[in-house]
């Protein structure tokens, strides 16, 4: 039996990562589950900018998939993480991963793009939205389309080639055998100017809206790696794994061994079971890591992806 919110008073110092396991057991799900997380002591002078993923899922196949991520409350002491579900779903657990850069910085800029903003004939945007999460709910409709799309154009050129790194914080799949799980994340036509952000699904998926947050910083940016992985780099689809890992080599030898940020960005998954699916980062180095993408139980991950960011954004290593 769901209850209506559980939430946790007691504030976590900021560590880039949330799991509504610290706040409630996976048995004990709820609409809400949230907590507050404190910034290091000093390290703003305003509220930072914030742009956050889910990193895992748990979510029931007995009514739609639908999980949404909050980041609210900002003030440069703290702010407020929550995962939310609604209407039919159930969802037993999630974890998240955010990154946060002071609201000033011109060279790492935040966004967010909502299926319910999309553009099927888009053009650029003036700005780049300066939030970076919202609380925007899907609500009974009926099918939509496979595709979405929006152009954005930074709020000033950048002077050098670009990274936009995609994360999906928000959800609303159908389940069942005639549906299985698929959605994707990313950026193309990526340039000094802007670029097009995607949220898609494909074959029997059945998707009525997402959302995901995106950061771009220059690619030589020093102290900076980003970049993406896949089950599909590793095995193809059609040998569905419960674990899949290898290793990432980083495009520079960091000083000390950095922070690696990583969230999910693409799911394929059986329709038939619950959405059970995360991604891990292990044995980080300063020449690169290990990552992890896996399911449990009777699901079946045909293929997932995320994307990965090492971003000196006031997280100790």
């Amino acid at each position: 039996m769901r209850v209506a919110m559980v939430h946790l008073a007691k504030s976590r110092l900021d560590n880039g990562h949330f799991s509504t396991e610290e706040v409630r057991r996976r048995e004990k799900p709820s609409i809400s589950t949230s907590r507050p997380i404190s910034f290091a002591p000093g390290q703003y002078e305003e509220p930072p900018n914030l742009a956050a993923g889910f990193s895992s899922l748990d979510v029931s196949c007995e009514g739609p998939i639908r999980a949404n991520l909050i980041a609210d409350n900002i003030t440069k002491d703290n702010f407020r993480i929550a995962v939310e579900s609604w209407g039919q779903s159930t969802l037993f657990s999630a974890s998240t991963t955010w990154i946060e850069h002071k609201a000033s910085a011109k060279e790492c800029i935040f966004g967010q793009f909502d299926t319910q903003d999309a553009s099927f004939s888009p053009a650029r945007s003036a700005t780049a939205p300066k939030a970076a999460l919202t609380r925007k709910m899907a609500v009974e409709t009926e099918p939509v389309p496979r595709k979405y799309a929006k152009n954005f154009d930074f709020p000033q050129p950048f002077q050098e080639p670009v990274e936009v790194v995609c994360w999906i914080n928000r959800l609303d799949m159908s389940s069942g055998r005639d549906h299985d799980y698929k959605i994707r994340a990313f950026a193309d036509e990526v340039d000094e100017q802007g670029f097009t952000a995607h949220l898609n699904t494909w074959d029997n998926g059945e998707l009525h809206g997402a959302a995901m947050c995106w950061v771009a910083f220059p690619k030589r940016k020093p102290h900076v790696d980003s970049g993406r992985f896949s089950t599909n780099d590793v095995r193809k689809r059609t040998d569905p794994r419960p674990k899949t890992t290898a290793k990432v080599k980083f495009k520079q030898r960091f000083e000390i061994v950095p922070t690696v940020l990583s969230a999910l960005s693409m799911v394929d998954a059986a329709g038939n079971a619950d959405l059970r699916v995360k991604v891990s980062v292990s044995e980080v180095t300063r020449e690169g890591f290990r990552w992890t993408l896996e399911t449990w139980d009777d699901s079946t991950l045909y293929a997932a992806g995320a994307s990965w960011s090492v971003i000196a954004l006031g997280f100790p290593s």
